[in-house]
């Protein structure tokens, strides 16, 4: 049994390896990409990054026919123009979204070696320029090279589109053709179903959070977190298909032929793959049978896609509402398994949740400051010890389970150093204990800067504009901490 002061936090144990898991055949990859993305001086470059990835998968799932017609076959006859189109819409968008995440600086490089790779007359010096391209040894090059196919793809689909009539057998061609470009990409290969990314899967409910934070049993945890996360993730999706008065793009197929797929894959997990993980008849186990029922209800009351003419734009919206309608069904289902008192107030991102998720980062980010603060000035005694340190580091562990959380992506760097130097600072050798006492102070009192600035920037938030900080329940709160509850 690990002493208090040596607790890891579930997101340090659990979490960040259940995302590790998920992809761990290409994780020297992704840990690259994800220092790429955070490295980017880009507005908004996590839900960039979200939203071409999720039409890259939506592009993947498009072309199986199942994920439009169920068990349905279509018609020999049938005229592919239109799903042709919202593959092109598709495209198109992501080749946008692809160009917002290379800085110009590194855009003009890679654009003038594209060009003189074009231009050289010698075929082995273009082949040379050519085998260093397709290495992809950067993200940045990976990106590129993908859009550049992409790009090839969007003009043969315009040609094609240009014929009289599109069979079956060209649809699947070019879906075949562009999962091809798809998979060869080292840092932007899509992600498969259940397999997540650090960059932007996560789950925004604290009282989620809460919950999973509070189980002893990791098994149990673990089988509730990729439940959560799938759900949470088609969620989002399902966001970017727009209500009225917004009009539809073509491409709100692809995305709502992801969301099925993905909603059919999230069934197998929770009937056959969670008994596996957490054997027995647990609350897990029966949860998992009865949300994987609800989405199985609520998909058998909706038609596939195009089983039926689209005539109507209802008909996606009644689609789209449908899905969402099962999704939140099966997130209430695996709450109330995880917390019985948890019903669906504040699990989903709508405002009152969206106010509870800043609000609880404020406040954790203002008893953050304050510890340092705290442990700074404990550290600047004459008789400090080591021991000083200790409620720093316990509330730090913490933090990392549920206000870590909600932090955006590109704001953890920071936060990920100060973390790591606090979980080995115990164990660090070949320096006296009054060096590194010393050290350890001047890093409080940076970070103590950091979280001020970082708490100035979440206070400005629409939701908490008119909802000023109660700073007597906070010194309640931060009293807590540092008697170690």
């Amino acid at each position: 049994m690990a002493a208090p002061g040596e607790k890891r936090s579930f997101a340090q144990d659990f979490f960040f390896e259940l995302m590790r898991d998920s992809q761990r055949v290409r994780a020297v990859y992704l840990a690259e990409r994800e220092r790429w993305i955070r490295s980017l001086e880009i507005s908004g470059r996590e839900e960039i990054l979200f939203e071409m990835e999720m039409l890259l998968r939506g592009l993947d799932r498009f072309f199986n026919l199942r994920n439009l017609f169920g068990d349905l076959q279509p018609s020999p006859e049938r005229d592919w123009k239109e799903e042709l189109k919202a593959a092109r819409d598709a495209l198109h968008r992501g080749v946008h979204l692809s160009r917002k995440l290379i800085e110009q600086r590194q855009e003009q490089a890679l654009l003038f070696r594209n060009f003189v790779e074009g231009s050289l007359a010698d075929d082995r010096a273009r082949a040379r320029l050519g085998a260093e391209m397709r290495e992809q040894r950067t993200p940045e090059e990976s990106l590129f090279l993908l859009r550049t196919g992409l790009v090839a793809h969007q003009g043969i689909l315009d040609h094609l589109l240009r014929l009289d009539g599109a069979p079956q057998s060209l649809f699947l061609d070019v879906g075949r053709a562009l999962q091809h470009e798809l998979f060869v990409s080292r840092y932007f290969c899509p992600p498969a179903a259940l397999e997540f990314r650090a960059e932007y899967d996560r789950i925004g409910s604290v009282l989620l959070l809460e919950g999973l934070r509070l189980l002893d049993d990791e098994k149990k945890r673990r089988a509730f977190a990729l439940g959560l996360l799938a759900s949470f993730r088609a969620l989002r999706s399902l966001r970017y298909v727009p209500s009225p008065p917004a009009a539809h793009t073509r491409r709100v197929l692809v995305i709502l032929a992801l969301v099925r797929s993905e909603l059919h894959a999230l069934i197998g997990y929770l009937e056959s793959d969670l008994p596996r993980l957490y054997p027995g008849a647990g609350a897990p186990v029966a949860a998992g049978k009865a949300a994987a029922q609800k989405i199985r209800e609520v998909l058998a009351s909706v038609p596939p896609l195009l089983a039926q003419p689209l005539t109507d734009r209802a008909q996606l919206d009644f689609q789209r509402d449908k899905l969402v309608e099962a999704t939140k069904e099966c997130v209430g289902i695996l709450a109330n398994a995880l917390d019985p008192a948890m019903g669906h107030y504040a699990l989903f991102e709508d405002d009152a949740a969206r106010t509870d998720q800043s609000e609880r980062l404020r406040k954790d980010l203002w008893i953050f400051r304050e510890m340092c603060r705290y442990t700074a000035h404990a550290l600047q005694q004459p008789d400090a010890t080591p021991d000083a340190a200790e409620p720093l580091r316990r509330y730090a562990t913490e933090f990392r389970d549920v206000g870590y959380q909600l932090l955006r992506h590109s704001d953890r760097e920071l936060f990920d150093r100060f973390l790591d130097l606090l979980e080995g600072w115990s164990g660090r050798r070949g320096e006296s204990t009054q060096i590194r006492l010393q050290r350890l102070r001047d890093d409080c009192q940076r970070f103590a800067e950091i979280l001020d600035r970082a708490m100035e920037l979440v206070s400005k938030r629409s939701e908490l504009h008119k909802i000023p900080i109660d700073e007597a329940s906070y010194r309640e709160a931060l009293a807590k901490v540092q008697k170690g509850r």
